[in-house]
């Protein structure tokens, strides 16, 4: 695989980072902070990375299961997480040829509609279920956005291990 933006052959990628980096933002989402709508939800970037990058290694029903995981750890609606994590999922499988050769700001950009989705797919489901509509929920806009803002971390950090030279020679300049 090539990073566009360096023009650098990545190195294959390892599956036991995949499914670490995906249990480390599993715990990160565990954490008893809140659900205020400044907290990102790092797994969604997580599944949505990997879901671009390394399509055939996570799958959209591991993002289906993870979703689960997430209804149950919120004391939600059974499926609400499950189901919009999988249409995430499925979504960026689907467009990963087209956001991979752009830029990492565009990118993200481009990303922003998909974090609107998972954080604005609950109260949706609310309100068609129940009849009540929560206007603070729509602070969720304002996670997908602190989403769409960390995604060139994420980006930067996530591909690390692949960027690594395989042999290091210190007499070569590139």
């Amino acid at each position: 695989m090539i990073d566009y933006q360096s023009g650098y052959i990545l190195r294959p990628v390892n599956r036991a980072f995949i499914y670490f980096s995906l249990f480390c933002a599993l715990m990160l989402n565990l954490l008893p902070i809140g659900n205020y709508g400044w907290v990102p939800d790092w797994l969604i970037i997580c599944i949505v990375f990997w879901n671009i990058h390394q399509h055939r290694h996570v799958s959209v029903i591991l993002a289906f299961l993870l979703g689960l995981m997430m209804d149950v750890h919120n004391s939600d609606l059974l499926g609400l997480h499950a189901f919009s994590y999988s249409l995430v999922a499925y979504l960026a499988i689907s467009w990963h040829r087209r956001i991979i050769p752009l830029g990492i700001f565009t990118q993200a950009l481009h990303l922003l509609p998909l974090f609107l989705l998972v954080s604005l797919f609950p109260v949706l489901a609310h309100w068609l279920l129940s009849g009540e509509f929560y206007w603070w929920a729509l602070t969720g806009a304002i996670q997908a956005l602190i989403e769409a803002l960390l995604w060139p971390i994420a980006t930067r950090i996530l591909l690390a291990p692949q960027r690594r030279p395989i042999d290091v020679d210190h007499n070569r300049p590139i």
